[in-house]
């Protein structure tokens, strides 16, 4: 049994580095394939070597938007995975990105056994990409690796796992200190929803009208929206270039609350114990919004009263890479 994991995105480097730990030390045969989808030197590279990943096949796709991506991706993947592959290889793949979309669809084309982390998941908005992804990756799929029991509902004979983002949180956390609230209040915005000068204009005046400091790592799609519709950011939000896994997981720890539309850095508050704002219409991540610590709208009194107790377990499931494992085994 040979597996073959495909990623491309840096949320997804988080989120398979204790799956690939874990076939490591159990010396089982695993193969990582990134196509580069979010590549770049200053945050790519410098995650994939903070985490010490071992990458075996870089397929730089090239694209200069999302159809000339999916058009080259397939190709590239079906290239390589032609080269690789024997007849009892697993591809395996991750979450709702153009990359899990084309590696799919390469993967069912050429009889292979796909299996997906992060099935089932669903906003009920198609008018978003990563709803369609996950819809079209859940069909095709032969394996659906759910993150909560109520993802179920929506493919076939799930097997239920948490979040591998939990899992390695829960692994690290002797590595950095104790929660605080002493700092700005973390804002990180990216999503296409919001890539919309009425929406985006609608947050920045929600920022402003806080009154309290703002940290805005920005995202190269958010910057050049912003510069290329002449937007202005309020005073109170000093705006950072992008930092790494590591520094972000210390900004979460330190911040006085969150403003993102990032599903991760959603998902992860409640880890951290922080209260968030998610701007979105429909966020996916209900339980964090059902267990208090976010909201969807934009409430100038949600920081007032800010701490909330944390929850490391809220998709945590301490087996789950071996779970992952038997299940493709047995398979």
């Amino acid at each position: 049994m040979k597996i073959i994991t495909i990623i491309g995105t840096r949320p997804q480097y988080i989120k398979i580095k204790p799956l690939c730990d874990y076939l490591n030390n159990n010396k089982i045969e695993n193969c990582l394939v990134d196509t580069n989808q979010h590549y770049s030197d200053n945050v790519s590279k410098n995650l994939i070597e903070e985490l010490e990943l071992k990458i075996d096949h870089n397929l730089r796709i090239k694209s200069t938007d999302e159809i000339s991506f999916l058009s080259n991706g397939i190709r590239s993947v079906h290239e390589k995975l032609e080269s690789i592959c024997d007849k009892d290889t697993t591809i395996l793949v991750m979450g709702d990105t153009n990359s899990t979309l084309i590696s799919s669809i390469v993967a069912k084309k050429m009889g292979l056994r796909l299996a997906h982390i992060e099935a089932g998941i669903r906003c009920h908005d198609r008018n978003r990409p990563e709803e369609l992804n996950r819809i079209l990756v859940d069909d095709l799929s032969d394996i659906h690796f759910i993150s909560r029991e109520r993802d179920k509902e929506n493919v076939t004979n799930p097997v239920y796992i948490g979040d591998l983002e939990y899992n390695f949180l829960n692994s690290i956390e002797h590595n950095y200190g104790r929660v605080s609230y002493c700092g700005a209040i973390l804002l990180t915005i990216h999503r296409q929803e919001n890539m919309d000068v009425n929406n985006l204009s609608r947050i920045l005046d929600f920022c402003k009208s806080l009154k309290s400091p703002i940290l805005f790592p920005i995202h190269h799609r958010t910057a050049n929206f912003i510069k290329t519709n002449d937007m202005s950011i309020p005073d109170n939000i000093k705006v950072i270039n992008p930092v790494s896994y590591m520094d972000m997981i210390s900004l979460m720890r330190g911040c006085k609350g969150i403003i993102s539309d990032s599903g991760g850095v959603t998902k992860t508050a409640p880890f951290f114990g922080k209260k968030c704002i998610v701007p979105l219409s429909h966020p996916e991540w209900s339980e964090v919004m059902s267990e208090g610590y976010a909201t969807n709208l934009l409430n100038e009194y949600w920081f007032d009263d800010y701490r909330i107790e944390r929850n490391k377990d809220l998709y945590h499931v301490k087996n789950s890479c071996e779970i992952i494992i038997n299940k493709i085994l047995e398979s």
